[in-house]
């Protein structure tokens, strides 16, 4: 898999919409599953053990991949800089604050919800600095979906949800959206394989002290543990956030953080399944909004020619 270089090449057969949606299916499934996953962790174990055995342990198997298949690495300065940078934001920011606020007890549906407001925070960094501007259709959809966020979360602290775990997972998609601005912005194209080796080094590196001030970085080699750092370092780690900085190289940023509406009602739907925590009346209407914002965003796409775009670049990708 190389970097998306769109133009590059002899002519690729732009891949079929149903795959483009299967693949962004994917993606939503396996970031979603980190929120319950994520939750089963914490509960085990000390959330900046895990993080810190989850970027060491994902980043050195994406270099055993990159260097197997003899993938390019960053050649400047810059461009190291910029994988440190949006490692620190987009790894070890957003986990830190997410996973301390599992520790603190909140739900993973509400967690989940507080991650969708991502897209507003995107959608206005990038009015501001990356001059992309949403249609009006999409203004409307994203503000019903943050709508549908605040409604849900101040009910479920009504509901029991602490303020201390809802100020963290604030922190994380604070840091989640300025990840995503930035790579915007410094129109970073990197190897998916090599640059995010790098991300994930640079996040474990950032989480090893705050992790030996924290109860250290040993972990009770119990199933949970091991099945939650499994899961997360392969399936979460390089799957979902391979899949989001593919996403982020070929859409505009706003198009490609509108998927995150799609994860509060399917980690809400999890969460009950698999973690028997109830779906109240406040998440369903939050959920319900969510949702409708999701498909004014995800319907008014601001040119087609944006689209095809997106679909000659996979296609590059996947030759």
């Amino acid at each position: 898999m190389s970097t998306p270089r769109a133009g590059v090449g002899a002519p690729t057969r732009v891949p079929a919409p149903a795959f483009v949606l299967l693949l962004q299916i994917t993606f939503v499934l396996l970031f979603s599953s980190g929120f319950i996953v994520g939750r089963i962790a914490t509960d085990a174990a000390s959330p900046f053990a895990i993080l810190f055995w989850r970027f060491l342990l994902a980043g050195s198997l994406l270099t055993l991949i990159a260097l197997v298949m003899r993938a390019p690495w960053p050649r400047t300065g810059k461009e190291w800089r910029d994988l440190a940078i949006t490692g620190s934001l987009l790894q070890t920011m957003q986990y830190a604050g997410t996973y301390l606020a599992f520790k603190y007890g909140i739900s993973a549906s509400l967690s989940a919800m507080i991650m969708g407001m991502m897209p507003l925070l995107v959608a206005l960094g990038s009015w501001k600095l990356l001059n992309e501007p949403l249609t009006r259709m999409q203004t409307l959809g994203t503000f019903i979906g943050f709508a549908g966020l605040i409604f849900a979360t101040v009910f479920g602290f009504g509901g029991g949800d602490g303020w201390s775990s809802i100020l963290w997972t604030t922190f994380g998609t604070l840091g989640i959206a300025a990840g995503t601005l930035y790579q915007r912005k410094t129109g970073m194209q990197m190897d998916l394989r090599t640059g995010s080796a790098v991300q994930l080094f640079v996040a474990a590196a950032g989480m090893l002290p705050i992790a030996l001030l924290n109860e250290g970085i040993s972990l009770p080699m119990t199933s949970p543990v091991v099945f939650s750092l499994s899961w997360l370092a392969t399936a979460n780690t390089l799957g979902a956030i391979t899949l989001l900085l593919y996403f982020l190289q070929n859409q505009s940023a706003g198009e490609a953080s509108s998927l995150f509406y799609l994860m509060p009602g399917v980690t809400a739907i999890a969460a009950w399944l698999l973690l028997d925590q109830p779906i109240y009346w406040y998440t369903w209407v939050g959920l319900a909004l969510t949702g409708l914002g999701l498909v004014l965003v995800a319907r008014y796409t601001r040119t087609r020619q944006a689209r095809h775009e997106t679909g000659i670049a996979l296609g590059e990708t996947l030759r």
